[in-house]
């Protein structure tokens, strides 16, 4: 069952999430830029992330592209009130090109297909496991990513959920 929450009130306890407990976050300066129930947008700033190239760290790419499918999953469970923990079980990085601004992750929605499939096995099991992918691109200062470009970062991961223990 879906709540009646809109996205961004959802998306607030995201912000929240990280704020109380992952400290990395806020090392990092990440933040929810936006989130419309379809697509979640992360962002943070290049200079808490900087390299020696002057570049975004890919460390901290590879953590906002995680956090960018985990945020996902966490808000598709918030709209649907469903207590569980998850995790990435598996991540792949493919990096293109340089990112020399402002870090910004995307990841659009699996289908309802594939969430109606996860949580129906989740239900079943008690756990479930799901495919995700998000993209860095380098034109970080532009609200709408032109089709035609192209990520300077690729990312896919595995993320399960489970039976919380609470």
């Amino acid at each position: 069952m879906t709540t009646a929450l809109s996205p961004e009130q959802i998306s607030e306890k995201l912000k929240k999430f990280f704020i109380d407990h992952l400290p990395i976050t806020q090392f990092m300066g990440l933040d929810v830029e936006s989130y419309d129930g379809d697509t979640l947008i992360l962002t943070a700033p290049l200079e808490p992330n900087i390299n020696d190239k002057q570049t975004a760290f890919g460390g901290s790419l590879y953590n906002t592209a995680v956090m960018a499918c985990w945020g996902m999953i966490y808000l598709k469970t918030q709209e649907r009130n469903i207590a569980c923990n998850q995790v990435v079980t598996e991540g792949s990085m493919k990096y293109i090109a340089p990112v020399d601004g402002r870090i910004r992750a995307i990841c659009h929605a699996p289908s309802e297909e594939e969430l109606t499939s996860l949580f129906d096995h989740f239900e079943r099991k008690g756990k479930a496991r799901i495919s995700l992918e998000a993209a860095i691109y380098n034109d970080t200062f532009v609200k709408k990513i032109d089709p035609k470009s192209k990520p300077a970062v690729k990312f896919s991961g595995q993320y399960v959920i489970l039976k919380s223990e609470k």
